[in-house]
């Protein structure tokens, strides 16, 4: 996935030295996951790749802070994120300032904080998001995975339709597909 991540950079004009920031997020990122995850194709190992390649592909997000913001960040499972102190570290403490201003779901004010947050923020916030939202039918709960779409369609689908209209195509397809495909067909807890 690193190898990816850095072709699509070099595709979207992204320089050395950003691209160089970017892979050492991408390192910092890889880091809590090898301690818990055996599988390279499992979707928790493979979240902070896939959220920088839509922020390149589909929002044109070329800015290297960003990205590596993007990287060290995981909205659904902490124990994959690494310390602020590490991003600080190893990355640089504009990225883990740039993280911690990432609004983060299950806050009664989420879309509050979406609408006052920079324009760049507000792209990692609904990409990261998306890219977790998207695999929710493969989480073991599936309590959590309803309580993430009916957010996903409250809150991030809205911010996404102000913001970006291919980021809100994905919301809808994948709030969509999940509330008719799985969360019809699911049992009640």
């Amino acid at each position: 996935m690193a190898d990816r991540v850095d072709r699509t950079a070099v595709a979207a004009g992204v320089d050395r030295s950003g691209r160089d920031l970017i892979g050492t997020a991408m390192e910092a990122a890889k880091k809590p996951r090898l301690a818990v995850i055996h599988d390279d194709h499992d979707p928790d190992y493979l979240h902070p790749g896939r959220t920088v390649v839509v922020l390149l592909d589909d929002v044109g997000l070329a800015d290297p802070l960003a990205l590596a913001a993007a990287c060290v960040l995981d909205t659904r499972r902490g124990d994959l994120e690494p310390p602020d102190r590490e991003v600080t570290e190893r990355v640089s403490a504009d990225v883990t300032a740039f993280r911690s201003a990432v609004p983060r779901p299950g806050s009664d004010t989420l879309l509050e904080d979406l609408l006052a947050s920079e324009p760049d923020v507000i792209l990692v916030a609904l990409a990261e998001r998306l890219d977790q939202v998207r695999h929710a039918h493969m989480w073991g709960d599936l309590a959590e995975a309803r309580a993430a779409h009916q957010e996903a369609s409250d809150v991030y689908l809205k911010m996404a339709e102000r913001t970006h209209t291919l980021l809100a195509a994905r919301y809808t397809h994948w709030c969509r597909a999940f509330s008719e495909g799985y969360l019809s067909n699911a049992p009640e807890p």
